[in-house]
C-alpha cells in the first residue's frame, strides 16, 4: 500500500513544522549572537581598525546566514518527508481503529518499509488477526448452537455457548 498524500493531518503536521521552525530560528539567533560575541571579543581583535572589523562583522553576518538558511530549509524539506514517515501511519492507524470500532475485522494494517511504526503496526495487524479468527470461530459455534437448540439438544448447545467469546479477557 503506498501513501503518497504527505499532508495528511495538515494541521498537525503544519503545527510540527512550524515548532521546528521557531526552534531552528531561535538556535540561529542565539548561535549567531554567541559566535559573534566570542570573534569580537577575542584577544587581539582590537588592534584592528574599526573599519576592518565592521568588515568583518558584515562577512561573517552573510556568511553565517546563508549557512543557517541553507542549513534550515534542509532540515525543514526533510522533517516534511519524515513527519510524513511518523503521521502516515498515524492517520492509518486511525481509520483502522475506526473501521474496528465500527465493526469490521476484515482489513488487514499495511507499512511501508520507511514508516517509523512498523512495531506498532504489527502489533495492530496481529491483534485484528486474533480478533478476526475469535469472531469467525465464535459465529461457527453459535451457529451450532442455534442447531442443537433447533434439534432440542440445550446440552449440546450449552457446552457451544459457554466456550464463545472466552479468547477475550475482561479483567
Amino acid at each position: 500500500m503506498l501513501r503518497k498524500k504527505y499532508l495528511v493531518k495538515p494541521k498537525l503536521q503544519w503545527r510540527y513544522f512550524v515548532i521546528l521552525a521557531l526552534i531552528m530560528a531561535v538556535l540561529g539567533v542565539l548561535g549567531y549572537y554567541a559566535f559573534l560575541n566570542s570573534l569580537v571579543s577575542t584577544p587581539g581583535i582590537e588592534q584592528l581598525s574599526s573599519g576592518t572589523i565592521k568588515s568583518f562583522k558584515s562577512a561573517y553576518s552573510n556568511g553565517f546566514f546563508w549557512v543557517i538558511f541553507v542549513f534550515a530549509a534542509v532540515v525543514l524539506v526533510y522533517s516534511i518527508f519524515y513527519f510524513h514517515r511518523l503521521i502516515g501511519p498515524l492517520f492509518f492507524f486511525e481509520k483502522v481503529m475506526k473501521k474496528l470500532s465500527d465493526g469490521n475485522v476484515s482489513m488487514n494494517v499495511h507499512w511501508r518499509k520507511r514508516d517509523e511504526t512498523k512495531e506498532l503496526a504489527e502489533l495492530i495487524d496481529a491483534a485484528i488477526k486474533s480478533t478476526r479468527v475469535s469472531v469467525l470461530s465464535d459465529r461457527k459455534k453459535v451457529k451450532e448452537a442455534i442447531k442443537a437448540m433447533d434439534a432440542k439438544d440445550t446440552k449440546k448447545a450449552k457446552k457451544l455457548l459457554q466456550g464463545v467469546t472466552k479468547w477475550c479477557k475482561t479483567q
